[in-house]
């Protein structure tokens, strides 16, 4: 069975579930995966749980804040990640953001979806090889599941990260997962790639599109337009 270089492919992995496999964690699943595939340690990974996985005693904001790197000392670090937010090309997470409506409350104060989008936030500006989710959809409405998935996906390719999801709900994940990972029965791990996910190949190419050409006026509205097939005949008829 062959071994997969994470280190060359960035891609987002969904590990399916069984009754053999509910005894083990989540977590221990994607751990074993990388031993599995003879990743060396140490692992440098951020991790969502099912809830939360945010520190009780400090704020939503300050949970997020954790793992945002600023590169100055001389103005705030909460400051500096609103620049940051504002700074992406894809606005979305600072969309997502905003859903966070008491980011300066404690997570006890705070309702299940902004605690949810604290996590997944800090999960992703964390600097790390890898980025494991348990059931990120628990908790999210469908306008923030569609936001994080458009976010995820923008981010795997621009930090060349490879992200592992557990996830009941196949039919929301697998638009958009590459490889489908199930546990065997010898405990050894199979991989199934996902081929159905041209539309995704395809919303992708057309949204880099736009970032490739930096020096046009209009990049916002650089999108594939069907050509037009009179355009010819006009410019012969004027002549």
């Amino acid at each position: 069975m062959t071994k997969i270089n994470f280190e060359m492919t960035f891609e987002m992995y969904l590990f399916t579930t069984d009754a053999f496999e509910n005894k083990f964690s989540k977590l221990n699943e994607f751990i074993s995966f990388l031993k599995f595939n003879r990743v060396n340690l140490p692992y440098k990974f951020s991790y969502v749980s099912h809830d939360d996985c945010l520190i009780p005693e400090i704020t939503l904001n300050e949970n997020i804040l954790m793992n945002f790197s600023p590169n100055s000392l001389t103005a705030g670090r909460e400051f500096q990640f609103q620049e940051f937010l504002r700074e992406r090309p894809n606005r979305e997470l600072e969309n997502l953001y905003k859903k966070i409506s008491i980011p300066h409350e404690l997570p006890v104060n705070s309702d299940a979806q902004m605690r949810k989008i604290s996590a997944l936030i800090k999960s992703l500006i964390f600097e790390g090889q890898f980025i494991f989710l348990e059931s990120p959809e628990n908790d999210l409405d469908q306008e923030s599941i569609a936001l994080f998935i458009s976010i995820l996906k923008d981010h795997i390719s621009r930090h060349k990260q490879n992200v592992f999801i557990y996830s009941d709900d196949l039919n929301l994940w697998k638009p958009h997962v590459h490889q489908q990972v199930k546990r065997e029965k010898d405990y050894r791990f199979s991989t199934q790639k996902i081929v159905n996910n041209a539309s995704r190949e395809l919303e992708k190419n057309q949204f880099y599109a736009r970032i490739k050409n930096k020096n046009s006026l209009n990049q916002d509205l650089l999108f594939r337009l069907p050509k037009n097939k009179n355009k010819n005949k006009n410019k012969k008829s004027a002549a």
